[in-house]
């Protein structure tokens, strides 16, 4: 039995009601076995395995899960449950929306970009402040998307002011890398998480009983915009991370998301695992 091994704390976070859960758990406080349990009662409790959606930040981590889950159930009917990255599930989502889709690694995409890039930024004669490379401007552009802003303006205001005198350039060459990407059916990273994003708000995408997050503090705006969407009808969503902790800020992670979790799903039931199994007692105190 799933339950067998775990702590009070656990035990409770595991069998939370069906509602909006929020567990804190830093690293060696078992998070891993309190998610594998949480899946475990909700199969118990009758849920089917194809209405629970998985999202973790590795491959890995998702494999062990379903991993260890297979050790109580059919392992055809585990096989049914939707897990994996958030990269990796949007990918299959859109995958099943447009066949023709081709996930493009970012050197590919950025020898396209350069093209356009170079093709514009040629044109300008007159500026204060010299556009930014092609490479940079690639970077800027993901991060553009990552942080799901509605006008560049606004990102390029909080996060490269120097560069707004060349908005409209920039614009003109996203655009066109935007128009050629859909013209021969690429996608990128950050393009899986916008695209499926959007898939949900327009009801193309089917619901899921319970939506389950791991390192819920590394999530950038898009990967939860995705959860906003997937929970918006049914707030059905159970998140564990460490609010204390992000290490993925480099990549746009918003520990906020954490953080303000209560406040965007205000009936939430928080979990605290505080029993460390990983360090001495020393390295704790």
């Amino acid at each position: 039995m799933a339950y067998k091994n775990l702590n009070k704390e656990q035990l409770e976070a595991a069998k939370a009601p069906f509602g909006n859960n929020l567990v804190i758990a830093s690293a060696g406080t078992g998070k891993t076995s309190t998610i594998v349990a949480r899946i475990y009662y909700l199969l118990e409790n009758g849920v089917r395995p194809e209405d629970i959606l998985l999202l973790t930040f590795t491959n890995k981590a998702a494999a062990e899960m379903i991993a260890r889950l297979k050790k109580f159930f059919d392992k055809d009917k585990i096989d049914k449950i939707e897990a994996g990255t958030f990269h990796a599930v949007s990918y299959k989502w859109l995958k099943k929306l447009n066949p023709n889709i081709a996930l493009k690694q970012p050197r590919e995409l950025k020898t396209l970009f350069s093209a356009i890039h170079d093709r514009y930024v040629q044109t300008v004669k007159f500026y204060e402040n010299r556009p930014y490379s092609a490479n940079f401007l690639y970077d800027l552009y993901e991060s553009y998307l990552a942080s799901c802003e509605d006008r560049l303006y606004d990102y390029l205001q909080k996060n490269a002011p120097t560069q707004l005198e060349h908005e409209d350039l920039y614009i003109k060459i996203f655009d066109s890398f935007d128009e050629q990407k859909k013209e021969c059916g690429f996608v990128g990273f950050n393009d899986l998480l916008v695209q499926a994003s959007a898939a949900q708000i327009e009801g193309r995408l089917k619901g899921y009983f319970e939506v389950l997050v791991d390192e819920y503090q590394d999530t950038n705006y898009a990967q939860h915009s995705i959860v906003l969407q997937l929970t918006k009808e049914n707030q059905r969503v159970c998140v564990v991370g460490d609010d204390a902790q992000s290490i993925y800020s480099f990549r746009g992670a918003d520990i906020d998301n954490i953080l303000y979790f209560t406040k965007i799903y205000p009936d939430t039931k928080v979990f605290k695992l505080e029993q460390n199994y990983r360090s001495t007692q020393t390295i704790v105190c």
